[in-house]
Formats: C-alpha cells, structure tokens, sequence
C-alpha cells in the first residue's frame, strides 16, 4: 500500500514537471542552440535573430530621422512666424493694438506681444525683380529679437532703424549722399537679385496714389542692411523685413498695425492659450482673428503625420519577412523533433506544455532580434547625430539630416517587433501540440 502510494505522487511529481514553465523553457533553449547533428537549424536561428535585428534597427533609424525633420521643421516655422497670430476679421488692420497688446500680454502662458505689418511688393534692383512680402517690425520687439538670431556672427539690428547714408545716383548722372531707411533681406533673395550690404533698392507697393498723371503706385527707395539666413529657403526668398514706422508711413497705416505676434512658454499649450485670448480680447465682437501655429501650418503637419504612419508600416513588413524565418526555423525543429515530442507525450508532458517549448523558442528569437535591433538602431542614430549627414539645404531647409531620438518611438517599434515575431510561433506550436504519440512511434 505504502508504495503504491509513493509510486502515484512520484509519477504526479513527474507530471507537474512535465507541465511546468521550467520544463518547457529548458527544452526550448536545448533544442534551439543544438551543437550537434541539428547545427543546421541552431544556423537557421541565428539568422532569424539577425533578420529580426535588421528589420528593427532600420525601422527605429527611420523614425528617428522622421520625427528628426518634425521637430527641425516645426522650430524653424514657428521661429520665423509665431506662436500665436491676431489680426483683423476685416483685414483692415488693428487700430488702437497697444490696448489691445496689453490685454494679451496679461494672459497666463502668454511671453511676448509684437505688432508686425505685412504686405506684399515688388523689390527691384538695377538688373532684376521679384515678387516679395515685406513686414514691418518694431525694434526691441520679440520678434525683432528673433530676427536678430539668424543674422551673422557679429552683426546686429541697429543698422535696419538707423541706417547709414550711401551715395545714390541722380537723374542727372551725379552722385549724392542720402539716407534711405533699412532692408533687411533673406540670403537667398540677396543672391537673387545680385545685392549686397549698402545696395539701394526700389520698393513698389500695389496701393495707388492720385497725382496729375493718373494713378500710380506707391513707390520707395530702400538700403539693403544686410542679409538673414533662417534655414527656410522658401522663406528666405519671399520674406524681407523694414522698421514698422517706415513700413506705417509707407504703406499709409495710419498708426495701425497688421496683426500682432504672441509668444508662450509652451508651444504645446498653444491652442489652449489660443482660447484665452479670444476671450480677453472681447471674443468675436471684437473683431479679432485669433489662430495659433496648429491651425495656421495644420496641412503640413497632417501631411508629415501620415509620412510617418506610411513609412512605419512599408518598414514593419521588413520584420513580417523576418518573422517567416522564425515560422520555418520552428516547423523545420517540429519535424526533426517528432520522435522527442512523441516520447515526451508519453511520459506524461501534457498538450499546453509542448507547445509552450515552441512559443518560448519564438519569443527568444524575437526578444533577442528586438533587443539587438533596438541596441543597433541606437547607435546608428547615435553616429548621424554625432557626425551627420549631408542633405542639400536648397531642397530638404537643412545641411544635415535631422535625428530626434525619442523613446517612444523605439518602445512603439520594440513592442510591435516582438508581437510580430511570437504571433508567428502559432501555428508551428499547434503543430507540435498536435502530434498524435501513437502514429509518430508507429513509423519512426
């Protein structure tokens, strides 16, 4: 009796073993690294892992670079415009803004207030034209202080409110000293129309005034002061800045401004702060137009969003490919194994634990492929931001290629990865499961 006893909780021990986590985790990594006549498959897992790795390090190095550009983009647009934007409903105009920049500057979040005019002119020079928008700035404003930022080293401001008088040419071929009001050009509408520093150029306003020879347009001579490079080509090329005073005088603004600029402390709570200010200013009664960076560039975010989306999913079938060697390397160990599954079956191994031996072969080689393609993807976008690579400026608004290591985009990438790689050990686990012990030993 008593060994009969001891015969049935020995064989339940065996049991327990047998379907325990521990058991299927030492079969799983004996036959996955086998060194003897199954070398051939442990060949077979290595290069999984390796698929696996490349798949997830060449994805996270695109994100990188992706998200890279998001941000590069998202300063330079937001460091030459604004934060916020308030103009009139109309378009004629803020009359009385200094009240009005007042109340804004009271709201919470809100930086700075700068008034600003914008119109577009034509800029001529002794040998060419171009179509051109042109803002008037205040000097000591912030965004007079942005401005400032992309000049040369050395160089400041103070030459577009007080320039220095140059020699022009008169009607009659003689020379005279004059002092015309500063320009401030982009450096590659300077390049474009062939100026320099201390260059008089023409502005032509599309604004008309009465004279004893019918309508014409308001027409004005400007020095260049100097040149701005933002990093923005397009930007570059269309935008040019003048004193607000001159730009009012010029533009007969009577006082009156075209919009003003808002600067927060956080560009993320910009909508939020948007709100605010429609609200302190008197909400639509006003008059006021109030829109913030979001709204104002929303078509180009949209546009990087689904690049990012796209590219993440044509990269993700780079690792479905990689998962297929995971799927042979496991049914290729099923058939070489039948015989030990069989056997294993026998001695008591239960359903669920056999194939638990196959899932957990999968999971390694996908955690080991994650784990090493997310080491790897790092330190590629390590060695770009380190060393960078070149990217022609007049197409791309930058020198080098922009890399934004954000980890959440290498844990979205890690975890999708790994999902990938154990959906892919289904089917060759049920396989194993499967195996009828009785019809493997029969003819084996």
């Amino acid at each position: 009796m008593l060994v009969n006893s001891l015969t049935y909780w020995f064989e339940l021990a065996i049991l327990r073993r047998m379907s325990s986590w521990a058991f299927s985790r030492k079969i799983a990594l004996r036959y996955l690294w086998s060194k003897r006549s199954e070398a051939f498959i442990s060949i077979i897992t290595v290069i999984s892992v390796i698929g696996v790795a490349i798949g997830v390090m060449v994805l996270n190095i695109v994100m990188s670079v992706m998200t890279g550009f998001e941000h590069e983009l998202r300063e330079k647009i937001v460091g030459t415009d604004s934060h916020i934007v308030i103009n009139s409903s109309s378009g004629s105009g803020i009359f009385g803004w200094r009240e009005t920049a007042q109340k804004i500057q009271q709201v919470p979040g809100v930086l700075s207030v700068s008034p600003f005019t914008y119109h577009q002119v034509l800029i001529r020079s002794d040998s060419r034209a171009s179509g051109l928008l042109i803002r008037g700035i205040e000097k000591g404003s912030a965004t007079a202080d942005q401005v400032a930022r992309y000049l040369p080293p050395r160089r400041s401001l103070d030459s577009l409110y007080d320039p220095a008088p140059i020699n022009v040419l008169l009607a009659n071929g003689e020379e005279q000293e004059a002092t015309l009001p500063g320009i401030l050009l982009g450096r590659s509408l300077a390049q474009t129309l062939g100026v320099f520093a201390g260059t008089p150029v023409s502005i032509l306003s599309p604004q008309v005034t009465s004279t004893p020879f019918g309508l014409v347009p308001s027409f004005r001579r400007f020095v260049v002061v100097g040149t701005y490079s933002s990093g923005l080509v397009e930007y570059e090329s269309g935008v040019a800045y003048i004193s607000l005073e001159e730009a009012q005088r010029f533009f007969d603004m009577q006082g009156g401004v075209t919009g003003l600029e808002v600067r927060v402390r956080d560009i993320n709570a910009a909508p939020e702060i948007d709100k605010r200010i429609h609200e302190a200013t008197g909400g639509p009664e006003s008059g006021l137009r109030v829109r913030d960076w979001t709204v104002s560039n929303k078509p180009l975010w949209d546009a990087i969003q689904l690049e990012k989306r796209v590219y993440f999913i044509v990269l993700l079938l780079i690792i479905v490919m990689a998962s297929f060697s995971i799927v042979t390397t496991l049914i290729m160990i099923v058939l070489e194994k039948r015989k030990d599954i069989a056997v294993m079956k026998t001695l008591g191994a239960s359903t669920p634990s056999i194939g638990r031996i196959f899932r957990i072969q999968g999971a390694v080689i996908g955690g080991l492929g994650t784990i090493i393609g997310l080491i790897l993807g790092y330190g590629g976008c390590w060695a770009l931001k380190t060393w960078g690579f070149p990217i022609d400026e007049r197409i791309f608004q930058m020198s080098t290629l922009p890399v934004t290591i954000d980890p959440v985009n290498f844990a979205m990438v890690g975890v999708a990865a790994f999902s990938i790689c154990f959906v892919a050990t289904i089917y060759p686990a049920r396989r194993a499961a499967s195996l009828e012990p009785s019809e493997v030993l029969r003819y084996d």
